[in-house]
């Protein structure tokens, strides 16, 4: 398939397909519309699956929603700024996330701080800045960022993340195209709030034996939703 002249890899079914404001609704509360647009435009999640129009909204991949993720703990969790990350998520980019996301290994990987306040990688064999690539004795591991790695590869495996904040929700790359669902189910979130507001909790769960009662009410607030009063 190409589009303006640029190869666009096929939707496979089962793999998830993300719109920016899934993927803003699944990442929040930090993550934002205007900022997944911002980094698709500047390149920073690279080509999505399908490039957007007047009308036709842009389509993102489960790697995609990783990655993002991923940055966003690079600017949030570790409080780096935009213009710090940028060359991070560049090598990030060329050097992990082939490697994260794919079959090769990548344990070895470690990020360091230096004693500039940049960020530093052992690759291995050596260790280097990331910014200017310049070779260094290697400094202080940043444990933050290596469990946010090891946290991307878990799920990638998995085909699944957890919404934060939302311990029952998921948001599961095989299951009705990333949509957030019921963790263990195939019952959309969106369902769920729509049946508590419209019937109660309790026939929900006379309609979903299987669920908890908790897991309808956290549906609920994540959709942003008032059940009907029993």
């Amino acid at each position: 398939m190409q589009a303006e002249g640029r190869l666009v890899p096929p939707i496979v079914l089962g793999e998830g397909v993300y719109t920016v404001p899934e993927v803003a609704r699944i990442l929040r509360p930090t993550m934002t519309e205007h900022k997944l647009r911002y980094w698709l435009d500047e390149g920073l999640l690279g080509e999505p699956k399908r490039r957007g129009s007047r009308g036709r909204p842009h389509l993102l991949s489960f790697r995609q929603l990783l990655q993002a993720r991923t940055i966003q703990h690079l600017r949030n969790t570790l409080g780096f700024p935009l213009q710090k990350v940028r060359p991070v998520i560049e090598e990030l980019s060329g050097l992990l996330f082939p490697r994260l996301f794919g079959k090769e290994d990548w344990h070895e990987l470690r990020f360091i701080r230096t004693p500039k306040g940049e960020i530093g990688v052992f690759d291995g064999v050596q260790t280097y800045e990331m910014k200017t690539h310049q070779l260094m004795i290697s400094e202080a591991v940043i444990p933050e960022l290596n469990n946010t790695l090891q946290e991307a590869r878990r799920d990638w495996k998995r085909g699944e993340v957890q919404i934060e904040t939302f311990p029952q929700l998921v948001s599961n790359a095989g299951i009705v195209a990333g949509a957030p669902t019921i963790q263990g189910t195939r019952i959309e979130t969106s369902l769920v709030a729509y049946l508590a507001q419209s019937l109660g909790v309790k026939r929900v769960l006379e309609l979903y034996p299987h669920l908890d009662r908790d897991a309808v009410m956290q549906a609920t607030r994540f959709e942003g939703k008032k059940p009907l009063a029993a």
